[in-house]
């Protein structure tokens, strides 16, 4: 090989090597198991039995509708509000994970910038966004704060953006979450 070629590609060659050490080019891959094809409820979803129609978010009935007249069914209630719990449940694990995809892509940015990963303000900001947003469809704020920020949803969220970042770009980080929930 003629040594000019070499002289040529070292240029190239070290800006491929930096494609795999430099954290600002790396890009976490959010999963694509959160598609509107396998939405829950969605004609390519499993079989499963839904009480309502998963697919719109109207459609979710109050509690309501497992209390029965006197003289009260708690057997039949209870297996009802299973039956609806079962079915939220699986629409806030399908929401939970399309989170994780959005808070990997923070967690680039952060590890790409030099930003920690943990920011508390922002935590407080996400803790006391949900305390509203539960309280304005009649669940307690508190409850709303351990849902966000104060609770393990942003914890367990940060806990992926690290491992996003280790297996999707090689990158290590090293500052540490620890939960505190």
């Amino acid at each position: 090989m003629d040594p000019r070629h070499l002289f040529l590609a070292l240029p190239i060659l070290g800006a491929a090597a930096s494609i795999f050490t430099d954290p600002s080019i790396c890009h976490s891959i959010p999963s694509p198991n959160t598609t509107t094809t396998n939405y829950p409820g969605s004609p390519c979803t499993s079989n499963t039995t839904y009480p309502y129609n998963l697919t719109l978010l109207p459609t979710v009935p109050i509690a309501t509708v497992c209390t029965n007249p006197a003289p009260r069914n708690y057997t039949a209630e209870l297996a009802c509000a299973r039956t609806y719990i079962d079915a939220i449940d699986e629409q806030l694990a399908f929401l939970y994970a399309r989170r994780l995809a959005f808070a990997a892509v923070a967690g680039d940015a952060k590890f790409a910038t030099g930003t920690p990963l943990n920011d508390p303000t922002r935590n407080q900001e996400v803790a006391e966004g949900m305390a509203r947003r539960v309280g304005r469809y009649g669940g307690s704020e508190a409850t709303g704060r351990v849902m966000g920020g104060e609770g393990c949803m942003i914890f367990a969220s940060l806990e992926y953006e690290v491992e996003k970042i280790g297996s999707d770009c090689g990158g290590s980080v090293t500052e540490k979450i620890k939960r505190v929930c």
